[in-house]
C-alpha cells in the first residue's frame, strides 16, 4: 500500500511533492493552469493523479508541468503526442499516470481512464 495524498489549488498552481507520494487526489476547484513538481527523485520515478470535478468543472492544463524552478517539464503522449482533454463535466473523474526516466527533465503521460462517474 501507499500514501494517497490530497492536492489543492493556489491561483491555478498545484504543487505536486514527490517526497510525499506517488498517487495524488485533486478535487478540482478553480481551473488549474500548471503543475509544479516539487523533489522529484535524481534518477526514475512515477506517479498518480486522479482528478475530480467538482459541480462546477473547470478547465485543466494537464500537459502544464514545471519544476520549482519554474523550468518548463515536456510531456509526451501516446498516439503522436495528443495531449487529452481532462473532463470538464461536473462530479466526473479522469485518471493520469506520469513516468520519468531523467529526474524529471521530461515526462511520459499516460491517461488512465476519463469521464468516471
Amino acid at each position: 500500500s501507499e500514501a494517497v495524498i490530497p492536492l489543492s489549488i493556489s491561483s491555478g498552481n498545484v504543487d505536486v511533492d514527490l517526497s510525499k507520494a506517488q498517487t495524488f487526489t485533486l478535487t478540482v476547484s478553480a481551473a488549474v493552469s500548471q503543475f509544479t513538481l516539487l523533489n522529484i527523485p535524481s534518477e526514475s520515478t512515477a506517479f498518480s493523479i486522479l482528478i475530480t470535478q467538482n459541480a462546477v468543472g473547470y478547465s485543466v492544463g494537464i500537459d502544464t508541468f514545471k519544476t520549482s524552478a519554474t523550468a518548463t517539464i515536456p510531456v509526451y503522449w501516446p498516439g503522436g503526442g495528443v495531449v487529452p482533454i481532462v473532463t470538464t463535466t461536473a462530479l466526473k473523474t479522469d485518471m493520469y499516470s506520469f513516468k520519468t526516466f531523467d529526474g524529471g527533465a521530461s515526462l511520459y503521460g499516460v491517461v488512465g481512464g476519463q469521464n468516471f462517474g
